[in-house]
C-alpha cells in the first residue's frame, strides 16, 4: 500500500479511504488484508480483469484521437463571392490538395447575404463574405479591406486617374442586386455623400457584368481582383473611386454553432497566405487585415 500510494502521488492514508470508499459502494471486500501486506479477494481479481481491459481500451482511444488531431483530414466546406473565386479558388485548391493530401476541399460560390444563409444552416463549415451584417451567430475575422473601382470598357489608352462621385453620378451602372454585400457598401456610401446613382441593369453574376461592361452596355463597380484579367488583358480600365465609404471589408466567417476543426483552422491560414500572395502579385489591392481576434460581424 505505501508503493502505491507513492506510485499514485498519495498519502496511504487518502488511498486507503478510497479502497474502503469502492469496497463499500460494490458491498464487497477486495483485499485480504493480513501481516505481510494485502491481497486480492476473488471479487477484486474480478475487478481487476474488468478495469485492466478498461484502461487497454481508453490508451487505444486516447492514442488514435491524438493521432488524428496531428492531421488535417475530412471534408471542409469554403463559400466564396463571384468578385473573388476566380482569383482565390484555382491556386487554393490546388496549395491545399498539396499541403493536406488526407483533406477534401469543397468550394461553393455565392453572393455574401446566401452565403450567411448557407452557413447558418449548417451548410459551410466557413465563407468569405463582404459587408457581412452583425449577427450573434457568427464569427469573423477580418482578411483584406478592398478599395472599389469604376469599371468602364477600355478605349484606346489605358485610364489611370482617381475618380470621383462627379464621375460615379454621371455613370449607368451595371450592379449586383440590393442583397449583394458591395451593393450594401456603395449604396450606403453614396447615400452619405448625398449622391443619386443611375442603375441600368441588376445582374447577379461578376462575369456577366464583365461582358456587359466591355461591350459597352455600362460601367460597374467592382473591386479590382474581380476584373484583374480584363485590365492586363486591355478589355476593361479600372480606376479607384477615392471617395469616403467606397472601400469594402473582406472577412472570414465561421458559424457559432459549428466546431473550428483543425482542418477549417489550418484552410483559414491557407485563405490568408494566398490573399497575401494575390496583393504581392497584384491581383488583389487593399489593405491586409488578417489574424484579428474573432469578433461579432459588425454593420
Amino acid at each position: 500500500m505505501s508503493r502505491a500510494s507513492e506510485n499514485l502521488g498519495m498519502t496511504q492514508p487518502a488511498l486507503s479511504r478510497q479502497i474502503r470508499q469502492l469496497e463499500q459502494e460494490l458491498r464487497s471486500d477486495l483485499f485480504y488484508r493480513h501481516g505481510r501486506g494485502v491481497s486480492l479477494t476473488p471479487s477484486g481479481i474480478k475487478l481487476k480483469e474488468v478495469a485492466v481491459q478498461v484502461l487497454e481500451q481508453l490508451a487505444l482511444v486516447s492514442q488514435e484521437i491524438q493521432e488524428d488531431s496531428a492531421k488535417e483530414n475530412g471534408v471542409v466546406t469554403l463559400g466564396v463571392p463571384p468578385s473573388i473565386g476566380a482569383t482565390l479558388c484555382a491556386p487554393l485548391s490546388s496549395g491545399f490538395a498539396k499541403i493536406y493530401p488526407q483533406a477534401r476541399l469543397r468550394i461553393r460560390e455565392g453572393f455574401s447575404g446566401s452565403l450567411s444563409e448557407m452557413l447558418e444552416a449548417g451548410q459551410l463549415d466557413l465563407a468569405i463574405l463582404y459587408d457581412a451584417r452583425r449577427r450573434r451567430d457568427l464569427l469573423v475575422t477580418p482578411l483584406i479591406r478592398e478599395s472599389l473601382y469604376l469599371i468602364t470598357p477600355r478605349q484606346g489608352e489605358a485610364r489611370t486617374l482617381d475618380v470621383g462621385w462627379e464621375d460615379v453620378r454621371t455613370a449607368t451602372l451595371i450592379l449586383p442586386g440590393p442583397e449583394n454585400g458591395m451593393r450594401r457598401v456603395i449604396e450606403r456610401a453614396a447615400k452619405d455623400a448625398d449622391v443619386s446613382l443611375t442603375i441600368r441593369l441588376e445582374i447577379d453574376s461578376v462575369p456577366a457584368i464583365r461582358q456587359l461592361v466591355a461591350t459597352g452596355a455600362g460601367a460597374s463597380i467592382l473591386p479590382y481582383g474581380a476584373v484583374h484579367a480584363e485590365v492586363r488583358a486591355g478589355i476593361l480600365d479600372a480606376r479607384v473611386v477615392r471617395e469616403r465609404g467606397m472601400e469594402a471589408l473582406l472577412v472570414v466567417a465561421t458559424p457559432r454553432s459549428k466546431p473550428v476543426t483543425r482542418t477549417v483552422r489550418s484552410l483559414i491560414k491557407a485563405i490568408e497566405a494566398e490573399t497575401l500572395n494575390c496583393i504581392r502579385s497584384e491581383i488583389l489591392r487593399g489593405e491586409y487585415r488578417p489574424s484579428a481576434p474573432e469578433q461579432p460581424i459588425a454593420d
